[in-house]
């Protein structure tokens, strides 16, 4: 893969392991280090998109490893994603206040790693543009999208927005009120070739609107409703590499 690797921090091979295998399974390189001066060593050398840190790691803990990373001025943009096995809710409180931005307690299921993972790298992303980390490329297009938001299996009420880029993978989405990271959805996009209706969920949300009154989310999608819509979905990307708007 082209993209930048994620980088796992812990002392347990097991855990290690099995994160390198979800993530691997998704396409992304993983590397992994045993201790935290080791972890902030690789960090330096590889240059990871994102940092998986276990915080319950002995000598050099979870909580003073990630203050070395954010002491770095070249590793502190880095997200990283604090895990442990710990229930005891303080070090989820240590590790924001330490620079964390995301968190998992232990066990998680895979799903969850990895939807963390790709809202990490979304933030990566934003603070380094000139490091890809999406598998599919992202193609600036203005598409109208009616979705149909899902609370606990049910419709509860339509909304209306549109896209600001698209990828095979997911959009970002300019919706007038804010709908919360998690909710499912369903979406009709009016393709130029006619609509074809998909299944998401809202990854990340703008904390604020746009100069247009909208609130910008990231949406991924989980599966299209019909196998011509997928087919329909690719060829209106093919066309928009070759031919974007002006």
């Amino acid at each position: 893969m082209g993209n930048r690797p994620i980088l796992i921090i812990d002392d347990d091979p097991k855990a290690c392991e099995l994160v390198t295998d979800i993530l691997a399974g998704a396409d992304f390189d993983v590397l992994s280090a045993p201790t935290g001066a080791a972890g902030i060593e690789l960090a330096r050398t590889a240059q990871p998109a994102v940092i998986i840190l276990d915080m319950m790691m002995p000598g050099m803990d979870g909580l003073n490893t990630l203050k070395g990373l954010k002491r770095d001025p070249v590793l502190k943009p880095i997200p990283v994603i604090g895990i442990t096995a710990s229930a005891d809710l303080t070090y989820t409180e240590k590790a924001f206040r330490a620079g964390a931005q995301f968190f998992l307690p232990k066990p998680f299921r895979a799903a969850s790693l990895l939807r963390v993972v790709e809202l990490a790298a979304d933030v990566a992303q934003r603070h380094s543009p000139m490091h890809r980390r999406r598998r599919h490329p992202r193609l600036p297009a203005e598409v109208a999208v009616r979705c149909f938001v899902q609370v606990e299996a049910e419709t509860s009420w339509q909304v209306a927005g549109h896209s600001g880029n698209v990828s095979l993978g997911g959009l970002m989405l300019f919706l007038p009120e804010s709908v919360a990271p998690g909710t499912a959805l369903r979406l009709a996009l009016g393709l130029p070739e006619g609509p074809i209706t998909a299944k998401g969920t809202v990854m990340w949300q703008g904390p604020h609107p746009s100069g247009e009154g909208k609130f910008c989310h990231g949406v991924q999608f989980l599966g299209f409703t019909q196998e011509a819509g997928l087919s329909q979905y690719r060829n209106y990307l093919s066309h928009l590499a070759v031919s974007p708007p002006q």
